[in-house]
């Protein structure tokens, strides 16, 4: 409060002439508001004030009152007087073309309602913002501007966490104008154009929201250093991962893609295949605005197989390209770019299914049973279809082609159509295989993504455990870090390595109670939660909650001397490190009733991205095991996951026989990537190598040939190549797989570039 006390009665009853010639009370109120605006200290008001008082007087006018104030505070600081004699008032710009009047009020609600602080406190932080704002040399306010001063002002006074909760989100000028100059490669499938660059910038918006208000600080701060790391951050906040859809409640009730039918159109239940086709497709693509990771259908060949009864081999096999051209051309999804798709497909009719009502356009038509020879057609049709590639010659990217092996894979009535499919995996790479025989598999097995895994060992009921449900989310550990941490000290790195698996579970739980509210309270997830008549469509109940892990071969390298491929004792001592990790999450869903799983995480970015940080923070120890150039920080790497390091000198078998061993122990997800096989793709050697696989443990794998496709003439051979072949052409484009997708390797970051150069052949 500003004292008076120099202003005696007699003073404070004066009357001053306005220009119109009307009387006013002299108003020190008004005065001392004035003053501030203008840009007064509140402490130099008394001083101001007191040589005012002794030069005014009764019946003054307003100029001459102004006048007198001018020049003391001119004297004063010449700044301010202009800003009194122009009568400053701070405009705030609200929007483009909208301005108002600063209102210092504002900034109390705000700091009361957004930060809960006590009004005090934000009266006080106002007050001050209000006088830094006064100082300025700006034509105009913004609303970030002010925002910026207050949480500054937050943070002088040590309210560190009134600052934390009012903090405003967002990206600088400059990284947004550099996103759209060269966008980015930290997901190789977006490709750059608006609608990425529009994804990218919310992207990190979310990041930092999740980073701020859905996670407490000490798990964000884990995962900024690179202790865990948590995975989908931008969507956090909103939707689960993975799905693993049955096509079944559509072709009974028809399909809502919002979910609810109020924003689009409803389908009945499909009576043609080519509606039956597209339900299809759509369905993956509803959901996928409802998730973040990949969208597969399970048993796809078998729900469509009722369909095409009674059908020519070539009308079949004209559907299926109209599938598969459905899941490369829908250029929508999350940012410009085609839904992550899988399907999971079947040799017969497997024996949980041969008994259900098939259902076809609203009704059922007999048991799943009756239509084995339909279902393989359809996966015939699609080897096929994907044999030929695109127009240009080029391999489909989508959807991933997931072939189950049962018992009578390799029987004589499979023969054929298991050797085209090898003949699909020797010239394109594309068939992803799933080993349904060891007893560990149980009775259905499927596959989401690149690896994400679901198994019929949860209820036991296959169709609960396996269908309408998927994966929550996944997070992971920077295992190198807790070998640099512990020492050698094989005690101290089993207690770190439990402190980081608390720390992700945590993590997931508040995932897991997030997830709830946008399903339940907030209702955002409405494809999700539509209902059938047997009740909702996602299981969420029956989703998985999972640890993922990177880097097992540097954690083993550095606190044994010896990787993977080394030594028996180092697989052991591997075994030992994923096994804890197993009976951490087994534990979990006795004490949880939540199905807690490990994987074997798809490490796109995180492998570089940990590999980095450890060469930033352990420097010492990471140089020593890192993969990659140290010249170039952006080109280290871990090995993902359990996998032996890719450029290992062992042949396939001892590959096999070391990996073999992890399978087992992540049954959230895994994978067997067999690498560069364009030098020995021979359809007879693959199948004789997959009858050999299917004997062990592995029980997820695919072949990947490298592939150079000219944009010239279409021009498709084995190998990465600079020039085609046949005309020439330095227009090349060069395909890998990444963590589960063949794509360009120039959308690759520089990691996992130098990881691709690393590849070794496997000798065979």
């Amino acid at each position: 409060m500003i004292s008076v006390k120099n202003f005696s009665e007699e003073k404070l009853k004066l009357q001053i002439i306005k220009r119109d010639g009307r009387e006013e009370k002299f108003n020190i109120n008004k005065l001392v508001k004035s003053l501030i605006n203008s840009g007064v200290n509140y402490g130099d008001l008394e001083n101001i004030l007191s040589e005012i008082y002794t030069k005014v007087y009764n019946g003054m006018s307003t100029e001459e009152l102004k006048n007198i104030v001018y020049d003391i505070l001119k004297r004063t600081d010449p700044k301010i007087a202009e800003n009194y004699k122009n009568k400053v008032i701070l405009k705030v710009r609200t929007s483009e073309k909208e301005f108002e009047p600063f209102d210092k009020e504002k900034i109390v609600k705000a700091l009361v309602k957004e930060a809960g602080a006590d009004k005090k406190i934000a009266q006080k932080i106002a007050d001050e913002v209000e006088l830094e704002l006064k100082k300025l040399n700006v034509k105009y306010l913004t609303a970030p501007m002010i925002r910026e001063i207050v949480n500054a002002k937050l943070l002088e006074y040590g309210f560190e966490e009134l600052r934390h909760k009012h903090t405003r989100l967002g990206m600088p000028i400059y990284d947004i104008t550099k996103l759209l100059k060269m966008g980015s490669r930290e997901n190789a499938n977006l490709m750059y154009n608006p609608e990425s660059i529009h994804k990218w910038v919310a992207d990190e918006t979310m990041k930092q929201y999740a980073l701020l208000a859905i996670f407490p600080k000490h798990i964000a701060d884990a995962h900024i250093k690179g202790d865990i790391h948590l995975h989908d951050l931008e969507y956090a906040a909103t939707r689960p991962v993975c799905l693993q859809h049955d096509l079944r409640p559509f072709f009974m009730h028809g399909l809502k893609v919002d979910g609810t039918g109020l924003h689009t159109c409803v389908s009945k239940p499909a009576k043609h295949p080519e509606v039956a086709i597209q339900h299809a497709a759509k369905v993956m693509m509803a959901a996928q605005t409802n998730m973040s990771g990949g969208q597969s259908i399970d048993e796809f060949n078998v729900w469509l197989a009722p369909y095409v009864r009674g059908l020519s081999y070539e009308r079949i096999k004209q559907l299926m390209q109209m599938f598969i051209y459905e899941m490369n051309q829908m250029y929508v999804s999350r940012g410009g770019q085609c839904v992550f798709s899988s399907i999971n497909l079947e040799l017969e009719i497997p024996e949980f299914l041969r008994d259900k009502p098939a259902v076809i356009a609203g009704t059922t038509r007999g048991t799943y049973g009756d239509y084995e020879e339909e279902a393989k057609l359809i996966l015939e049709a699609l080897v096929d279809v994907m044999m030929e590639g695109d127009a240009m010659g080029k391999p489909f990217i989508f959807p991933n082609f997931i072939i189950k092996l049962r018992d009578n894979a390799f029987s004589n009535e499979n023969e054929e159509l298991m050797v085209k499919i090898h003949e699909l995996s020797a010239k394109f790479g594309i068939p992803y295989f799933i080993n349904m025989l060891p007893d560990w598999q149980v009775v259905n097995t499927n596959s989401m993504g690149c690896r994400t895994r679901l198994s019929g060992n949860w209820t036991g009921d296959a169709e609960i455990d396996t269908l309408r449900t998927g994966n929550m989310q996944w997070y992971s550990l920077n295992l190198p870090r807790i070998a640099y941490e512990a020492s050698g000290d094989d005690d101290r790195l089993f207690e770190i390595l439990h402190e980081r698996l608390e720390l992700v579970k945590e993590a997931l739980l508040i995932k897991h109670e997030v997830t709830l509210e946008r399903l339940y309270v907030d209702k955002m997830l409405s494809f999700l939660t539509q209902e059938f008549d047997d009740g909702q469509y996602y299981r969420y109940e029956n989703t998985t909650k999972t640890f993922g892990f990177v880097g097992l071969n540097e954690m083993l390298k550095f606190h044994l001397g010896e990787e993977l491929h080394d030594s028996k004792e180092a697989v052991k001592f591997g075994e030992k490190v994923i096994g804890y990790m197993r009976d951490y999450a087994d534990r979990l869903k006795e004490e949880t009733g939540l199905r807690w799983t490990v994987t074997q995480t798809p490490a796109e970015s995180l492998a570089g991205r940990m590999a980095k940080l450890d060469y930033k923070y352990f420097r010492d120890q990471a140089k020593t095991v890192v993969r990659g150039d140290l010249n170039d920080v952006n080109t280290l790497y871990y090995t993902n996951s359990s996998h032996v390091r890719v450029d290992a000198p062992i042949t396939l078998g001892e590959k096999v026989r070391i990996e073999e061993k992890f399978h087992p122990l992540c049954n959230g997800g895994h994978i067997m990537h067999v690498w560069n096989m364009e030098a020995a793709a021979d359809p007879e050697v693959l199948m004789d190598i997959t009858k050999k696989i299917t004997r062990t443990n592995i029980g997820y794998w695919t072949y990947t040939k490298n592939l150079s496709v000219c944009n010239k003439c279409g021009l498709s051979v084995g190998g990465l190549r600079d020039k085609c072949v046949n005309c020439g052409s330095e227009n090349v484009a060069k395909f890998s797989r990444i963590t589960g997708y063949l794509q360009n390797v120039a959308n690759w970051n520089k990691a996992k570039q130098k990881e691709l150069i690393d590849r070794k052949m496997l000798r065979i």
